[in-house]
């Protein structure tokens, strides 16, 4: 017997690319991870937006620890996106769900944060060409201490209250 799918027109749109597609909501996350995508769109964003990341990381850190974290932290995102495998999907900050991409970028830093490199591989190689993967993991090991910081502080289980903005990925 020979089976036939028939798709619509408008089954697979353009604009739907793979590593956006919704795999969960942010409320569902434990802090580390909530603070990894909050981060990864906040900082794709730019502007103020990576501001508040220098803020929220010299208060937990202090001013020179915090000034070294967010040095690593855009390290970490500068070997992400120049070594990506494909264009890297994230929704808009105001977005309560997470894509694809977005968990395995927050997988990896939890991974790294909790001292599991080889995980924190895995879900780097996903994201990311060859050597580059572990250039990642070194950065996202490098964070620990402000993640773990970060993950204890009152506010860290509720997901971000940012403006209305919305991303072109997801709707």
């Amino acid at each position: 017997m020979k089976m036939r799918f028939d798709f619509p027109d408008d089954a697979f749109p353009a604009e739907r690319r793979r590593g956006a597609a919704p795999v969960g909501h942010l409320q569902e996350l434990p802090p580390a991870e909530l603070a990894a995508i909050v981060y990864l769109r906040a900082w794709c964003e730019g502007g103020a937006e990576r501001q508040i990341i220098s803020e929220d990381f010299r208060r937990v850190m202090g001013d020179a620890e915090g000034v070294h974290a967010v040095d690593t932290f855009n390290a970490l995102m500068g070997v992400l996106l120049r070594n990506a495998r494909r264009p890297i999907m994230r929704h808009g900050l105001g977005c309560r769900c997470f894509g694809g991409d977005e968990s395995a970028f927050a997988q990896m830093l939890a991974a790294a944060v909790s001292q599991d490199r080889d995980d924190a591989m895995l879900f780097a190689a996903t994201l990311v060409k060859g050597d580059a993967a572990w250039a990642a993991v070194q950065l996202a090991v490098d964070l620990q201490q402000v993640f773990l910081r970060l993950t204890r502080m009152p506010s860290a289980s509720q997901p971000p209250k940012h403006g209305p903005k919305r991303s072109a990925y997801h709707h």
